[in-house]
């Protein structure tokens, strides 16, 4: 009888032990899915924090809104050579744009709301480059492709613009922007 106990006392301790492996292993493999989701531009760790993938915080919509402007385009096929220098480009300018938006979230909340508004006009022109280099790629005919990709970078260089004067703006103010 004692032989019987332990042996299902040490079958217990190993069902026991395969759950906590298994909830650990799965709890990891939720937490890179996250973050995974809560990249900008696929294989570049983002700044911000995990909470942000479903958070309704202002900072946080602009996240997604900046990921989602990001995703579409990379989803969209081409063979243009010219449109991987683009996406380059505008995916470099949506990691800085996003890390804007991180460090705007640890402003005083006095100071933010300005800033938000701010970056909330960067991000609504940065998904309107997004989505004209999306229709682009389905419609212009090689005499047209010059002229629409200098636009772009025009509107890129100006979304460049309007992220430097919040910079400068933060460090207009040094350490008295942060809570």
């Amino acid at each position: 009888m004692a032989g019987f106990l332990l042996t299902i006392l040490i079958l217990g301790v190993l069902v026991v032990g395969g759950l906590a492996a298994a909830a650990v292993l799965g709890g990891k493999a939720v937490g890179k899915n996250a973050e995974k989701k809560n990249q900008v531009v696929a294989g570049i760790p983002s700044n911000a924090p995990a909470n942000w993938y479903g958070s309704h915080e202002p900072e946080a919509k602009l996240h997604r809104r900046v990921r989602d402007a990001v995703t579409g385009l990379q989803e969209t096929p081409t063979d243009d050579p010219n449109m991987f220098e683009v996406r380059a480009s505008v995916e470099r300018e949506a990691v800085s744009l996003d890390n804007q938006i991180v460090a705007a979230s640890k402003l005083a909340d006095r100071l933010k709301p300005d800033v938000l508004e701010s970056l909330s006009a960067a991000v609504d022109q940065f998904e309107d480059i997004t989505a004209r280099l999306i229709t682009r790629t389905s419609g212009l005919d090689d005499d047209n492709v010059r002229g629409e990709l200098d636009e772009l970078t025009e509107r890129l260089d100006l979304l460049r613009e309007a992220r430097q004067e919040v910079d400068e703006a933060q460090q207009e103010g040094g350490t008295q922007y942060f809570d």
